[in-house]
């Protein structure tokens, strides 16, 4: 066996001598520290999750761009704020410290299907659907149209009912056997190319008169597909999650709490560190034993 092998053996054998003479404490205490990281899990509040699940019609944009536009408003301080006007401990906070706690309680996203997932969280069932109820109607009242959005739409179904109106009006008088337009008599195929064009401008006009009032009075409950849930049992809060990790983490911080005190106990014992560690020991105001 040559000298390398040699010291590594020894080396080997007495980090095993300082984990032996060690060994109560390195068990005992990562089991000690699990026990307590399980009971402060238990200990720590159940949380309860209300789902309710949204699907928006779809218009100009995609219904996935919509959806994700709704997600972001759920938690803005114009679905928040009122919320927060009506809950005591939260409206004693600063407002931007309320808006943070309240927003950190939801959860607002779109998945692959376009639908829209909410999720509220509370102490309590009833609270956590309580919640989801009040986000989804502040998120609705915020659909409505503002004053001047209001104006330009009155605008738009003003026009398009008037412009109905009169297509409506041209198509009852056009006759595919050769009616008479701007005095001039049609063949069948200008009438038929007439009729074709009229019917897609009587379509798009119809679809803005029945589309502009609707978006005049904002989405409605209609959108909700799924309500909000009364949950009947709590989140895990991953009690045996934490109790593992600081099982482990306090066997590793133990182990190494052990070799540096072996380290520094063999470092003493050299006569070339000694002095050194005893400057270092009266530097901390340590006195030599």
């Amino acid at each position: 066996m040559d000298v390398e092998a040699q010291e590594a053996e020894i080396s080997l054998l007495d980090l095993l001598v300082v984990v032996a003479e060690n060994i109560k404490l390195l068990l005992l205490g990562p089991l000690l520290a699990g026990l307590v990281a399980l009971g402060i899990g238990y200990a720590l509040p159940q949380n309860y999750v209300s789902q309710a699940i949204l699907l928006l019609p779809s218009t100009n944009s995609t219904n996935s761009t919509n959806s994700a536009q709704a997600a972001a408003m759920m938690t803005s301080p114009l679905v928040l704020d009122p919320i927060i006007a009506t809950d005591p401990e939260l409206n004693a906070k600063p407002i931007e410290t309320a808006r943070i706690a309240l927003a950190g309680k939801l959860k607002a996203a779109v998945a692959k299907d376009g639908l829209l997932r909410l999720e509220a969280t509370a102490s309590q069932p009833q609270a956590a659907q309580a919640l989801a109820n009040a986000v989804i109607d502040n998120w609705l009242k915020s659909t409505v149209p503002g004053p001047q959005d209001r104006a330009d739409l009155e605008k738009r179904l003003s026009y398009a009912s008037n412009a109905l109106a009169s297509v409506t009006t041209l198509l009852n008088t056009l006759s595919v056997d050769g009616a008479v337009s701007l005095g001039k008599p049609l063949t069948r195929g200008e009438a038929g190319t007439s009729l074709v064009g009229l019917g897609e401008l009587q379509t798009r006009y119809l679809n803005d008169v029945l589309a502009i009032p609707r978006s005049l009075q904002g989405l409605s409950r209609d959108v909700v597909k799924q309500p909000p849930t009364l949950p009947t049992e709590p989140v895990s809060n991953k009690k045996a999650l934490i109790a593992v990790m600081s099982t482990l983490g306090a066997g590793f911080a133990l182990l190494l709490f052990v070799f540096m005190r072996q380290a520094w106990r063999n470092a003493s014992q050299d006569p070339e560190t000694a002095p050194k560690m005893a400057r270092l020991r009266a530097a901390f105001g340590a006195r030599k034993a």
